[in-house]
């Protein structure tokens, strides 16, 4: 039998496989991945200087001997450098096979794991070391980039919509209807996703989507309990 652990590991593995898989081995891979890295160090280490705002997608040119130009073909904005590379998220039926492929668990770790693994996928461990001082010294950062995360909800309640009315037993919210718990659980799995990355930061390792989704449950029934 699969421990929660590993079930999560297998998910967090999905889209970094489809990335292996999409990216052309030898030098030139290797040589556009350095090159990738430094623009990330670049810009990291001036952001721990100077802060977010003090800092301009020209100043990260000039600290990575790059133009413009090179930044774009890697970078769409100054927060996606900083928060790491955002590679496209599954599209609604790629979304709906990985709900299917991970049927015998919680569909809402799936989610969380997708989410945490495309905005958070790192392959530097200075280039992490980095990122994590940036964020624990401006943990604003991690509400940039609203609107790609508004795209993101959409794509998944699309994808749980199709998923929850082909396996109905599989549905969570009691009562409500499936639009109404596409619409809870998307924005739901967005919200776990970066508390779990925000642990991240502050702790040494990564909480698994499960072990994140129980601690904020302990968390709201402490509410219910203070309330009570």
């Amino acid at each position: 039998m699969k421990t929660a652990h590993h079930r999560q590991r297998e998910v967090a593995g999905i889209v970094e496989h489809g990335r292996e898989n999409a990216s052309p081995e030898g030098l030139r891979y290797r040589k556009k991945l350095k090159a990738r890295l430094a623009v990330e160090r670049a810009a990291l280490e001036l952001v721990i200087e100077r802060g977010y705002d003090g800092v301009t997608v020209e100043d990260i040119c000039a600290r990575a001997e790059i133009s413009k130009k090179t930044f774009f073909n890697y970078f769409p904005s100054k927060a996606s450098v900083i928060m790491g590379r955002i590679d496209a998220f599954p599209d609604d039926e790629r979304l709906l096979e990985i709900l299917e492929e991970h049927d015998e668990a919680c569909y809402l770790d799936v989610l969380v794991g997708v989410v945490s693994t495309t905005v958070s996928a790192g392959v530097d461990d200075e280039i992490e070391s980095l990122r994590r001082e940036a964020l624990r010294s401006m943990p604003q950062l991690f509400f940039h980039g609203q609107r790609d995360l508004l795209a993101v909800q959409r794509s998944i309640a699309a994808a749980l919509r199709s998923y929850l009315c082909e396996r109905p037993e599989r549905r969570m919210l009691a009562g409500g209807s499936v639009e109404e718990e596409a619409l809870v659980a998307s924005s739901t799995a967005i919200g776990l996703a970066r508390t779990r990355s925000m642990l991240h930061v502050c702790g040494e390792a990564a909480p698994t989507s499960s072990e994140t989704r129980r601690l904020i449950a302990t968390y709201l029934s402490a509410g219910d309990d203070t309330a009570g």
